[in-house]
């Protein structure tokens, strides 16, 4: 007897970019299940945020592959592919795009074909698509307990894609650059069983890389910031770079280096490293778009690397990361009306690796705040004590799925970071109450520190309040309430939260705040033998335990603090 064959719907396509929170697919809002006869590629993703069309298409480079098998008895074999099933590596089917096309085969629903003779089909923008073997049309099997479908596409950079292989239900092996891992596209891993035959297939693509951008921005009032200059590998005082160079623990130095990884296909789908080599001990961003005084707001950086907006650069996924990222930099501070110059030596940031985590399909944003507070000195002999005090670092992770996250860490020792889920723009970041808690960590130079109610504090200030305000005591800072030590671990996007080493308080719009960390507590005075010998007096022990404990202090306790603008970037 002849078998019941039911043919596939129509098979979307849905894309999420690392880079613009978008996602590809045509839109459908009837619930359309295709023509009811041949499977056919297309799309429908009803959210408004999603790219469709031929928007999507030119995304993907109007093709992608696709790799399908079906489960009949406990027996695997091929549905898209031109080999018999194996277990290592398959040959998968390729799919095309033409505008309106659709409806125009029965193997075409929304513009995407698979059915055709060997030789070259005609695509827009790229002119042909070059099909090296004839393909047929494919069925739903309802024998079949279940399919797996898989996708993928290596777009060329410079005429060379990634390079791809191990093809199999599981995953595969890719090769290749950071640009390349960037113009390369993974889909989800979807498992049909019979109850959904004949619906549509939807494919989730996700991007290979991860993009980072880099920017730097100053508030120091009546000065210009201009020639920035990067210490490589922890040299303060040696040989300096215009490129923005990051010491680190990085898999690959700059955009030219090649890595393999294995894929493995989920949701969302997986790297892993499959080489051993030494990591690299730096990463190089590129030269900064401009050389002359920096930009002045978080939303107006100048950007290092790429030159044009977003200002993203792809770099080589870094997931396993458990090391810091430092800062070592050079500047000169220039004022506005004198033209006096001050140059600025060897300020240095250290950012929490909990930060450092780079993931495929994330893109991150790293901007450095120089304030009136620095780590750096003013001269390069030894000894010379450091001066304006901290830069700030700022610094955002994106994620194309689920959000944004904003992150800005004090260049200075101790340093503070923040973070805020939600605070980045395509311009740079803000911070709001819209987007809840403001998470708070300090980094001793590696290590993050235990906080406490004593140690950490919260306060609000006067707009325009800088770090040197508060350390020199010339700005009111009033407590503020809502500020509380984490007593048990938070994940946020990824961002793994120790109990006991974070803080948290939800910020409301249009204050500035000031986190207080103390460094050291005040050291007093021993005794009336120990005072007497220090001020030069002849103070009796009644009369010495009449002293105010401010009075007593031999040392005054040492405090650092991060300014926070909510709702208003500065």
């Amino acid at each position: 007897m002849k078998k019941t064959y039911l043919i596939l719907a129509t098979a979307i396509v849905a894309f999420a970019s690392c880079s613009d929170n978008t996602y590809m697919g045509d839109p459908d809002f009837g619930g359309n299940t295709g023509n009811g006869g041949a499977i056919s590629f297309g799309s429908s993703t009803p959210s408004l945020t999603r790219a469709v069309g031929a928007t999507a298409a030119e995304e993907l480079g109007y093709s992608f592959a696709v790799y399908a098998t079906k489960t009949v008895s406990s027996t695997t074999s091929n549905v898209f592919a031109q080999n018999s099933y194996s277990a290592s590596s398959n040959t998968p089917y390729w799919v095309w795009y033409n505008s309106s096309t659709a409806n125009t085969t029965t193997s075409n629903t929304a513009d995407w074909e698979y059915v055709g003779d060997a030789g070259n089909k005609t695509i827009p923008n790229s002119g042909t698509f070059n099909l090296s073997t004839a393909q047929d049309i494919k069925y739903w099997d309802y024998s079949a307990t279940q399919y797996d479908f898989v996708a993928y596409k290596a777009k060329p950079v410079s005429s060379t894609p990634a390079s791809v292989s191990n093809l199999t239900t599981t995953g595969f092996t890719v090769s290749g650059t950071a640009e390349q891992l960037g113009n390369l596209y993974i889909a989800d891993k979807k498992t049909i069983t019979s109850g959904d035959y004949g619906k549509e297939v939807e494919f989730t693509f996700r991007n290979a890389a991860a993009k980072v951008r880099l920017g730097i921005y100053e508030t120091i009032p009546g000065y210009d910031v201009k020639n920035v200059t990067f210490r490589p590998n922890g040299s303060e005082f040696t040989a300096s770079t215009s490129n923005a160079i990051l010491t680190g623990t990085f898999i690959g130095d700059g955009s030219t280096a090649t890595e393999s990884y294995n894929v493995t296909f989920g949701t969302p789908s997986t790297f892993a490293r499959t080489g051993s080599a030494t990591p690299a001990t730096y990463y190089d961003f590129g030269t900064f778009t401009s050389t002359d005084k920096i930009g002045e707001t978080s939303i107006a950086p100048t950007w290092a690397g790429a030159t044009s907006s977003p200002y993203y650069n792809f770099v080589l996924p870094n997931p396993s990361n458990t090391g810091n990222m430092i800062l070592y930099v050079n500047y000169d501070l220039v004022n506005t009306k004198s033209g006096e110059t001050i140059h600025v030596y060897g300020a240095k940031a250290v950012v929490p690796a909990i930060y450092m985590v780079w993931k495929s399909n994330y893109a991150y944003t790293y901007l450095f705040k120089i304030s009136d507070n620095t780590n750096g000195a003013t001269s390069e002999t030894g000894g010379t004590p450091e001066g304006l005090f901290p830069i700030t670092f700022d610094a955002v992770t994106e994620t194309s799925i689920a959000g944004n996250q904003g992150i800005i860490t004090t260049v200075s020792t101790p340093a503070i970071t923040t973070y805020q889920n939600g605070s980045v723009s395509e311009a740079g970041i803000t911070y709001a109450n819209a987007n809840g808690a403001i998470y708070i960590t300090v980094n001793t130079d590696g290590t993050l520190a235990s906080l406490t109610a004593s140690n950490t504090k919260l306060y609000t200030v006067p707009t325009g309040t800088t770090e040197a305000d508060l350390i020199l005591g010339v700005k009111t800072k009033t407590a503020a309430a809502g500020l509380s030590i984490l007593d048990a671990a938070e994940t946020v996007q990824g961002i793994s939260f120790a109990a006991s080493t974070t803080a948290k308080f939800t910020p409301e719009n249009n204050k500035t705040y000031a986190v207080e960390y103390q460094v050291s507590a005040a050291v007093l005075y021993a005794d009336e033998t120990e005072y007497n010998t220090a001020k030069g007096t002849s103070l009796d022990a009644t009369a010495f335990a009449a002293l105010s404990n401010a009075e007593k202090t031999k040392t005054p306790a040492v405090y650092q603090y991060k300014v926070i603008v909510v709702g208003n970037p500065s």
